[in-house]
């Protein structure tokens, strides 16, 4: 079963449950109001009716014999009964449970017990008992008071057919009903147009998924409502935009992942070949002395550079990994120290901080990449310059050389692993093209940037930049 008709089936139950229990509670009360009003009629008119005779009869009747006062009274009654009833309504006279005059035909005299009499002149209209009796006609209401004149008590009776209102009663009922089943009609009608509209975005999220599973990453909800729901389909748009994003920069690894894995192979494809080649020429051929050191001297070299490669590698990908640099803070005069004794004599230090913060086996790595860079771009005997500087928290490693420089073209992609501007002197040089593109990861673990400014024909310099989290004083080093 859908929602919107689960939702639909609830609405209607619970709203027709309470409109029943309203309609219910306003016919009792409407009810209740109408046999009221027809009691309280009983009881006026009874009450006026046997007033007017004590006022007409009861003048002074001391004299007056027995027999000709309760004729008196009788005639005075139906003469006013004849006047004054109605085609529902019906009096009755008895004096000792005896028939003076009745123009009823329900025998009020059974119907009403003795006791419950009250008599007139202690009671008022609210007091009369009422008994109601149903007959083949209809139901009836009994109303009963007596007075009394010269000594005698007489039993005055009222009966009114109240069929009429039991009949409205019966059609406010039937009304009731048909409004309360119209209503559930309309209502179940739009309830389940407004729970479908409502919910349609719900529909569309379903089919939003669908067809993201089925690989169409494009399909978007686009729903602008301003509810729950609108809300439910903004953040669905939104997971599908970053997952898009997602699968498109894991499809970039993929990508940058084979390339550097075809461009290891290439690699270590030329040192191999040279050992192969060397190593065969030995064993098969009849060569020289010189020509056998040469050999060895070609194989030795092809191993080292493939050892070189292979370390290269690991440490590219120890960086891409969580977790691979362990930040503290070291002494920046030890570490310019330790940089000197690898360097080549040609590298001027210059530092203005006092401590450094982060990864100190990482840094060094970084800078003895790019110093062994720019020696390899430098013209022999000029110098190499290496600043540190530290300022408003960062810290910035620059290496400069008046070397050949970089086209503006290259400068985009030299950082890319085994990318290199001339290809023939980085073999010559032994180097693997994997230095900047380690360099640029260090640089960016330690949240930094690699930065690299040149001109051919005047030289390059390169800047990483580390956050530092330390006030540092100027000192010479």
């Amino acid at each position: 079963m859908k929602l919107w008709m689960k939702l639909t089936a609830i609405s209607l139950i619970v709203t027709t449950a309470i409109l029943s229990i309203s309609m219910v509670f306003i016919l009792s009360a409407q009810s209740a109001s109408l046999r009221n009003a027809d009691e309280e009629n009983a009881r006026s008119a009874l009450r006026m009716y046997c007033m007017n005779i004590t006022s007409v009869v009861g003048a002074d009747t001391a004299q007056i014999q027995t027999v000709t006062l309760r004729s008196i009274v009788e005639y005075y009654f139906s003469f006013y009964a004849r006047s004054i009833q109605g085609s529902d309504t019906y009096y009755s006279l008895a004096q000792n449970d005896k028939y003076l005059f009745n123009s009823s035909p329900y025998d009020p005299i059974s119907a009403f017990p003795k006791e419950q009499i009250m008599s007139l002149d202690h009671s008022s209209d609210n007091t009369f008992s009422i008994h109601r009796v149903s007959t083949t006609k209809g139901n009836v209401i009994i109303s009963a008071c007596s007075f009394e004149i010269s000594g005698q008590v007489f039993d005055a009776y009222i009966c009114m057919n109240v069929s009429q209102t039991d009949n409205q009663i019966a059609q406010m009922r039937l009304i009731c009903l048909s409004v309360l089943i119209a209503a559930c009609l309309m209502l179940a009608i739009l309830t389940a147009v407004f729970m479908y509209r409502a919910l349609r975005p719900i529909k569309q999220l379903t089919n939003s998924a669908s067809e993201i599973a089925s690989g169409d990453y494009s399909i978007r909800t686009q729903c602008s409502t301003k509810d729950e729901i609108g809300a439910l389909s903004g953040a669905f748009d939104h997971m599908a935009d970053t997952l898009v994003e997602k699968i498109n920069s894991l499809d970039e690894l993929v990508k940058k992942q084979r390339l550097l894995l075809g461009a290891l192979t290439h690699e270590l494809k030329t040192p191999m070949t040279a050992i192969i080649g060397y190593s065969d020429s030995l064993m098969s051929m009849p060569l020289a002395k010189e020509q056998q050191v040469e050999c060895v001297k070609k194989i030795h070299d092809a191993g080292k550079r493939t050892e070189a490669l292979s370390q290269k590698m690991m440490e590219l990908v120890g960086l891409a990994e969580d977790g691979g640099i362990q930040k503290r803070e070291f002494d920046a005069l030890d570490f310019v120290a330790l940089l000197k004794e690898f360097a080549n004599p040609r590298v001027r230090f210059s530092c203005d901080t006092s401590m450094l913060y982060g990864d100190e086996t990482m840094i060094f790595s970084m800078v003895m990449n790019l110093i062994d860079n720019a020696i390899k771009a430098s013209i022999d005997e000029e110098a190499v310059n290496v600043d540190i500087h530290a300022q408003d928290r960062i810290t910035s490693i620059t290496v400069t050389d008046m070397g050949k420089g970089i086209p503006a073209e290259h400068l985009s992609l030299i950082t890319e692993p085994f990318y290199r501007v001339d290809k023939a002197r980085a073999r010559k040089d032994g180097g693997a093209g994997i230095g900047l593109a380690l360099c640029k990861m260090i640089a960016e673990k330690h949240g930094g940037e690699l930065s690299i400014k040149s001109e051919p024909g005047k030289g390059t310099q390169v800047t990483a930049t580390l956050l530092q989290f330390d006030d540092n004083l100027r000192t010479t080093c």
